[in-house]
């Protein structure tokens, strides 16, 4: 899967640099794990291990990769998302001149590609990953990532980290609910989203996170994947609503992990899940 910078190469069948190209959760019970989202999605999973990265899952919806699974060192949950790169050191090397902090070093990862994580001066990881040519992602699917946004206080901050990292153009828009809602751009793609924290439902336990949305069956429905989520031992974060965006809920997963739900066939003219999902870990 190659990268090509906006602009200059077309894209066809290549990824533009700054594209989310890759979800990674961190789980604290990778076999718990596992099972509730083979549940919920019906994902399958193929095992790859190697001295160097360890041992890391790849979750597979009818045969095509759409994430992977690697057990936590610690005691914390969490969804990760990875954008695209060219060159993943010169891409680390330049997110760091421009104040982010490296926290897992470049490792490749056989059949997926070198692989980075950094904190934003916006305090909020992400990572980067230099695809292998023969790299596939499925997006845009039942099971599959749809959408992420970047819920920070530091809402400046964020946009001109990444329009310095990735040449993201953004449009600003606001709410009564909150400051501002910035989607960034790579060309004339919508890629990602920035989300400003209302000030006022801060508190210590608040942390800069993305949120992931995964992609509901119309068939099944956002309120009747809840309920499956619930029995396989999830959580309901936010309960379903209409947004522009879609039906929206907002779940953790039986080891803790963030994320939301939505079916883009029930797209509304309201907000976010943003707006409504508390901050508090």
């Amino acid at each position: 899967m190659a990268v090509v910078v906006p602009g200059k190469t077309p894209p066809r069948w290549e990824l533009y640099e700054g594209m989310p190209c890759w979800i990674e959760l961190i789980t604290t019970d990778l076999e718990r794990a596992r099972e509730f989202y083979a549940g919920l999605f019906g994902w399958e999973y193929r095992t790859h291990s190697d001295p160097v990265s360890g041992e890391h899952v790849i979750a597979l919806r009818e045969g095509f990769p759409v994430a992977s699974l690697r057990a936590a060192s610690g005691d914390h949950s969490t969804w990760r998302l990875y954008l695209a790169s060219a060159d993943c050191a010169a891409t680390t090397a330049h997110a760091q001149e421009l104040g982010a902090t490296l926290t897992v070093p470049h490792n490749h990862v056989p059949g997926v590609g070198t692989k980075a994580v950094l904190v934003g001066p916006a305090d909020a990881e992400f990572g980067l990953l230099q695809p292998e040519e023969s790299w596939q992602f499925d997006v845009g699917l039942p099971g599959t990532l749809m959408w992420a946004e970047l819920v920070t206080i530091k809402a400046q901050t964020a946009d001109n980290f990444f329009h310095e990292l990735f040449g993201y153009d953004a449009e600003k828009f606001g709410t009564e609910n909150r400051s501002d809602y910035s989607v960034w751009y790579l060309g004339e793609e919508s890629v990602l989203a920035r989300v400003s924290m209302i000030r006022e439902h801060i508190t210590a336990s608040t942390h800069p996170h993305w949120l992931l949305y995964l992609g509901v069956d119309e068939s099944v429905g956002t309120d009747e994947l809840v309920r499956t989520a619930i029995a396989l031992g999830g959580r309901v974060r936010v309960d379903p609503y209409d947004s522009s965006i879609g039906r929206v809920a907002v779940l953790r997963d039986p080891t803790g992990a963030r994320f939301a739900v939505i079916d883009q066939t029930q797209a509304g003219e309201y907000g976010t899940a943003a707006n409504y999902d508390p901050y508090e870990d």
